[in-house]
């Protein structure tokens, strides 16, 4: 990959700031090692119980409360409720906005329309589409947009098992957190090989390359939507150009 538009990401230290309801999920899954620093700049943060994870973002009573459910409890669910379940845990999830859909539909046809030009054998989808993740039967999630290129895991019914190669989250006002901390973390533990972060209100797109950084250093390369944005698994052929999407969504900004 050569010329500017592929090298105008750069490293974000501060991350949007890391809203406080992610620092303290963050330092209820860190390691021992990671604990003592997290102390040094919040002080004693209450561990709260896991099962009680959600117990403040719950409003429909129809979504089982508390831990340890599993994939056929997600399954059984009806149709109408939105929720993945995240290590055991039912996250209620909103119902995505208009300029969420759109930016999700204008990277997904400049993708597609890249995996067909280079004749790829891979498999595009956006949400709802379940994804299980890992062996322990507690997590199933769905991806605003996703990309895969296994033949034979594409095929039959059901959710699609096992990581995907590349994941983009369309930042979600109602709950940051959960793309900014919990999915992210949630992605890397279970093998995603590129993450994608796009926040249109801030019109910027935070790319994380678990491949390069499996351990989770957790600082993503940082874009705009000004810049073409290369998609690092596809070893530079495909990149979403931010620049043709801007003008479909700036009413959306003003």
């Amino acid at each position: 990959m050569t010329g500017d538009k592929y090298e105008k990401g750069r490293k974000d230290k501060s991350f949007l700031g890391e809203p406080p309801a992610a620092e303290r999920y963050k330092y209820n899954q860190d390691n021992d090692q990671t604990r003592p620093h997290m102390l040094e700049r919040h002080g004693n943060i209450p561990e709260a119980p896991r099962e009680s994870a959600n117990k403040d973002r719950k409003t429909n009573l129809r979504i089982p409360a508390g831990g340890r459910h599993t994939e056929k409890e997600y399954l059984a669910l009806p149709q109408d409720l939105r929720v993945e379940l995240i290590d055991g845990v039912f996250y209620e999830m909103a119902s995505p906005g208009r300029l969420h859909q759109r930016v999700v539909l204008e990277i997904a046809r400049q993708l597609e329309d890249c995996i067909e030009k280079q004749g790829k054998e891979c498999f595009l989808y956006t949400a709802p589409s379940d994804v299980a993740l890992g062996n322990e039967g507690d997590t199933v999630v769905q991806p605003d947009l996703y990309v895969h290129c296994d033949r034979e895991r594409d095929k039959g019914d059901g959710p699609f098992r096992g990581a995907p190669d590349y994941v983009v989250e369309v930042l979600s006002p109602s709950n940051p957190e959960n793309d900014l901390w919990r999915k992210r973390d949630l992605y890397r533990r279970h093998g995603v090989r590129e993450y994608w972060i796009v926040n249109p209100s801030g019109l910027k797109i935070y790319v994380f390359d678990f491949e390069k950084n499996p351990a989770g250093e957790f600082l993503p390369e940082e874009y705009s939507f000004e810049d073409s944005v290369p998609v690092g698994v596809s070893g530079g052929t495909c990149f979403v150009d931010f620049g043709r999407i801007i003008p479909r969504i700036r009413h959306f900004l003003e």
